[in-house]
């Protein structure tokens, strides 16, 4: 977890730290360890949550910066839902996407969190090929009393930071990725999926080789060449690309007569959201 150097100058080791209830998780790895960043990610002070929950929860926030600020690393606090696997999905991933693409290195803590926040680091980490990494407890505090205040729910005697094997996870092609973040900001903003003319316009858009021409010709005259290169359009948008996501389970076709749209389904839009291309709703 060192400092390396780049061609062009030295790169930033970059943190990501999901935080619930811990102090010790999240500070212990740079006792041994040096950063330059951290992003702390936790529920935002007015989400509309139970307010002694959200007092609780920004306690520990503040106990963790202040304790990585004293070790010299600058922090970045960063509001995710953390009960939504899918903003988090989006919000570490995006993070974890623009710092990459910066030439830094980033690290990422699956076990300052709880459980259900760790599955999807976890995937992010995983879809991304970052290092993810697990501090283990020496023991637990109880009754919340003077030692959670100090520790957090685990404490941390003698670091031991194991780093998890990747295992790569196959994405999409890279336009069925854009294919289906687009599908789910449709969704998302109450539309109703894709028609395939609809398709057509943005693989031209985002500029995918064979849809150069987004425009068919209109006149009377070229009727017969424009219904032959809207069916070659078709044909390669459904062998090249719907195909794929279908038989992947990630969209699905909804019928009306001989017309059909493309919507998204739920795994669609976990893909969508480890992607890295949808910031969450704190970034």
């Amino acid at each position: 977890m060192n400092n390396q150097l780049l061609t062009g100058g030295l790169r930033d080791v970059v943190h990501i730290i999901p935080l619930g209830h811990e102090i010790d998780r999240a500070v212990a790895p740079f006792t041994k360890n040096k950063a330059d960043r951290a992003y702390i990610l936790a529920i935002p002070p007015d989400g509309g949550l139970d307010p002694g929950m959200v007092k609780k929860q920004h306690y520990f926030v503040g106990r963790v910066t202040g304790r990585l600020q004293e070790l010299g690393i600058a922090v970045t606090f960063v509001p995710v839902a953390m009960f939504d696997i899918l903003d988090v999905l989006k919000g570490v991933s995006f993070l974890i996407r623009t710092e990459k693409e910066a030439g830094n290195a980033v690290y990422v803590n699956m076990s300052s969190c709880g459980r259900k926040t760790s599955v999807a680091v976890t995937l992010a980490a995983m879809v991304h090929e970052v290092p993810l990494y697990y501090v283990s407890a020496d023991r637990y505090a109880t009754g919340g009393g003077e030692e959670e205040c100090e520790h957090g729910l685990s404490i941390v005697e003698n670091v031991r930071t194991e780093v998890f094997q990747r295992f790569r996870i196959m994405m999409p092609k890279p336009e069925n990725v854009m294919l289906l973040v687009e599908l789910l900001r449709r969704k998302e903003s109450g539309g109703d999926g894709m028609t395939s003319e609809e398709i057509i316009g943005f693989f031209h858009s985002i500029g995918v080789h064979g849809y150069e021409e987004e425009k068919l010709h209109t006149a009377e005259r070229d009727a017969y060449q424009r219904a032959k290169k809207k069916r070659a359009l078709l044909n390669r948008m459904n062998r090249g690309y719907l195909r794929e996501l279908e038989e992947q389970g990630y969209v699905e076709r909804q019928w009306q007569g001989r017309n059909f749209s493309v919507q998204v389904t739920k795994a669609g839009e976990h893909i969508a959201c480890v992607s890295g291309l949808i910031p969450g709703s704190g970034v």
